[in-house]
């Protein structure tokens, strides 16, 4: 037992008043003769014995009265660490800094203060409580889970510093990958007796398949660790209920021509309970306002809008959108990058050419990349096409191109081969539809070798639907590649309207390629994989309708154009990048050493240098903290490279998880809850020196003057 006002037993010593008073009345008793005293002298003798017995209870409640007061006052409790022989101990704050702590606190004594500044203040009181000798680490739970420091510090002050350069622009938070994280940084803590705590606003987006029951591995492990840490789970909450943001926008086209249209789709989302009427919403081009549309928006509803813009100028353009209304600003705009060019350069190499229209293997590519000039229009098209028979391919051919398409493809020459395999790891695209010519032996052989070649996977043989079976349909899910966003959408086209009846089958390669779609049929229907600079994506069936009825759809189109698009920018920035992230930008090789000057939105700028990494060049952004248009230029010249960021649009949704449901996991876990800083630091209070006994102490004191007065009154009547 330990006690937290140690000082105050000293009040204990009172319980002498009483003694000593007792002691003083006692006096030498004087004997008078009586003649009848003897007819009493039986009565005497055994009221005597029952008064000592009165006295001596009487003082032992007077003298018990100032000890238990005393006691009371010095606040007594059970050790718990410290039973462990431990003063010291080592926090880890996994430390939610993802959008939503952006929104203002519930309670906070800051005015207008966000719920991270609210965390960080708290978080601060958290660490001026811990004993001397204790050390603290803070781990980054948003986006993707990283360490504050290097290593864990008994330094109380520089906490508190280095989060003041966190600026809570992180994605969602991922529980369990958060955890994995805490559990790392647990190794490192010098303490026996550790403690970890979540600062979050436990948004339910992110929570919410917790609460449901969905397992916590990472947590399981962490209170599995020896000795056991303290788990806290630590609740700062919201008052903001309504919320407007720009769920999502999609760009029609990566890269445009001059004056070709760029169509850009926005869906807005009203996340609260009330609805929104005549909502402003403005397009924005180069920083100058062009039009505004208005959009009511009903409880928990959204809306679509649709703008158009033409660039009559060739470089990079910044096209955004920004709508007003709520009073939590942050996400209510879309940053995005076009590029508009001259042209863009595309050789066919036709496998199977035919004189018959539409019957050779490239002659629905071709009608996809140049609509327009197919069609004697007016409009002009980005990207100009040159179609070559295998037969009659020639290293010249390759010249001054950027993407390179094979369809249905028996195999190349060698030094064709060799010119297509320098031609992408030097940055170019290459997009291979292999077809029923094909000789899989040699797509094997040489063109893949066993994952070092051209090719991004091996065939294992062709798939098919039989005649009596349906046909194969490709698989529909949130798509991820940057070439397939505009695709998430339904009105961009109905991708299952696609009938695959023959396919070949591929043997993916792990982490060096990426799937674009799949079929329904659990295998890849267009895979990708980086080669040097460059990039190859192959397709598992034709470009022409020979194996499905893809080039018949009205989605082959955009489709076409933004799988060539992506290949022949992959080198230059994405039109848009999440606020996180960094932008790596590959260089000539005589740029080594140039120097770049990056600007950001508010007009700060900062000196970024080329290095070199293997045989590559490039230069590459630090982790961009805000959203906007970036600049990136180059010292000593006039080019310039935009760069847009924007924040993830599912932080926007501030719905927080019920109280109930946070306790709930706490409780699964055999963890802790708080959710203010009082009941937090009486948490700690007892878990750190033990349970507190001077509630019970305090009864015992009413009970004992109750006693005594009883007994005073008891005595009087005898």
């Amino acid at each position: 037992m330990s006690f937290l006002n140690g000082i105050l037993l000293a009040g204990g010593l009172a319980f002498l008043i009483p003694l000593i008073i007792h002691l003083l009345n006692k006096r030498k008793v004087i004997t008078v003769r009586w003649g009848a005293m003897h007819l009493l002298h039986e009565v005497i003798r055994q009221r005597k014995r029952k008064m000592k017995i009165e006295q001596l209870l009487l003082l032992l409640v007077r003298i018990s009265i100032p000890i238990v007061l005393a006691l009371c006052l010095a606040r007594p409790v059970l050790a718990a660490l410290r039973s462990l022989g431990l003063g010291s101990s080592s926090l880890v704050v996994m430390l939610d800094d993802s959008f939503s702590m952006r929104a203002p606190a519930a309670q906070t004594t800051l005015a207008g203060g966000t719920v991270m500044q609210q965390a960080r203040q708290d978080l601060q009181t958290m660490l001026t409580d811990l004993p001397e000798g204790s050390s603290a680490q803070v781990v980054l739970s948003g986006g993707t889970p990283r360490k504050l420091l290097d290593q864990p510090t008994t330094d109380r002050d520089l906490v508190p510093k280095k989060l003041g350069d966190v600026p809570s622009m992180a994605g969602p938070l991922s529980a369990n990958d958060a955890f994995q994280a805490a559990t790392s940084a647990l190794k490192d803590s010098p303490n026996a007796a550790r403690e970890v705590v979540i600062i979050s606003d436990f948004q339910e987006a992110d929570w919410k398949a917790v609460a449901e029951g969905a397992a916590l591995p990472a947590l399981d492990n962490l209170s599995k660790q020896e000795p056991r840490p303290q788990i806290t789970f630590y609740r700062v909450g919201s008052d903001l209920a309504e919320n407007l943001s720009i769920a999502s926008a999609d760009i029609s086209a990566l890269v445009a021509a001059e004056s070709q249209p760029v169509g850009l789709r926005v869906r807005i989302k009203n996340h609260g309970k009330r609805p929104w009427q005549d909502i402003p919403v403005h397009l924005e081009a180069d920083g100058a306002r062009l039009r505004t549309a208005r959009v009511s928006l009903a409880p928990e509803g959204e809306a679509v809008l649709s703008f158009t813009h033409a660039f009559d100028k060739v470089g990079d353009h910044s096209l955004s959108v920004r709508l007003e209304g709520d009073s939590f600003a942050d996400d209510n705009a879309f940053f995005s990058i076009v590029q508009v060019r001259n042209q863009l350069n595309v050789l066919l190499i036709d496998g199977k050419p035919s004189n018959e229209p539409l019957e050779g293997a490239a002659d629905f590519i071709d009608i996809a990349l140049e609509p327009h000039t197919l069609a004697a229009a007016t409009l002009k098209d980005l990207i100009r096409t040159k179609k070559v028979d295998l037969r009659k391919i020639r290293n010249e051919d390759l010249r001054q191109q950027e993407v390179i398409i094979m369809a249905d493809v028996e195999k190349l020459q060698a030094h064709t081969l060799n010119e297509i395999d320098k031609f992408v790891k030097e940055g170019g695209g290459l997009l291979v539809f292999a077809g029923p010519e094909c000789n899989i032996d040699w797509y094997n052989r040489d063109f893949f070798r066993k994952g070092e070649g051209l090719y991004p996977a091996a065939i294992k043989g062709q798939g098919r639907a039989d005649s009596d079976s349906p046909p194969a349909r490709i698989l529909m899910q949130r798509f991820t590649h940057p070439s397939a966003l505009y695709f998430n959408d339904a009105r961009s086209g109905r991708l299952q309207d696609a009938e695959f009846r023959h396919w070949l089958e591929f043997v993916p390669q792990g982490d060096k390629t990426q799937r674009i779609f799949n079929l329904d049929r659990n295998v890849p229907l267009m895979i990708e994989k980086k080669h040097g600079r460059g990039r190859v994506i192959a397709a598992a069936t034709t470009a022409n309708a020979e194996w499905s009825n893809l080039p018949l759809q009205p989605f082959f189109v955009p489709l076409m154009q933004r799988l060539t698009t992506y290949l022949a920018t992959e080198g230059s920035a994405p039109a848009w990048q999440l606020v996180g992230s960094t932008v790596r930008l590959p260089l000539e090789k005589a740029e080594i050493g140039s120097e770049f000057t990056l600007r950001d939105p508010t007009g700060q700028t900062q000196t970024l240098k080329s290095v070199k990494e293997g045989d590559s060049v490039f230069v590459q952004s630090p982790v961009i903290a805000q959203p906007g248009i970036f600049q990136l230029q180059k010292v000593g010249t006039e080019k310039t490279t935009l760069l847009a960021f924007n924040i993830d649009g599912t932080e926007s949704d501030l719905k927080a998880l019920p109280v109930a449901d946070i306790q709930k996991i706490a409780q699964r876990h055999d963890a802790a809850f708080a959710d203010t800083l009082p009941a937090y630091q009486a948490l700690d209070r007892t878990r750190r020196h033990g349970s507190e006994l001077w509630q019970p102490l305090l009864i015992a004191l009413l009970l004992l003057l109750f006693a005594e007065v009883l007994l005073q009154q008891h005595i009087a009547k005898g």
